[in-house]
């Protein structure tokens, strides 16, 4: 029988945690990146 002994600990378990690392990652980190991305984007001088 194939078991998950090799795995760690961590990652055996339910990822009932993995929701309240990526809402906020989601929803705050990705947007913040990626605005201001566009906005030194916009902003440059040779965009064309």
């Amino acid at each position: 029988m194939l078991t998950a002994s090799f795995l760690p600990l961590i990652l055996t378990y339910p990822a009932s945690y993995l929701s309240s690392i990526f809402v906020p990652v989601i929803g705050w980190v990705l947007p913040s990146v990626t605005f201001a991305f566009l906005l030194l984007y916009i902003e440059r001088d040779d965009i064309g």
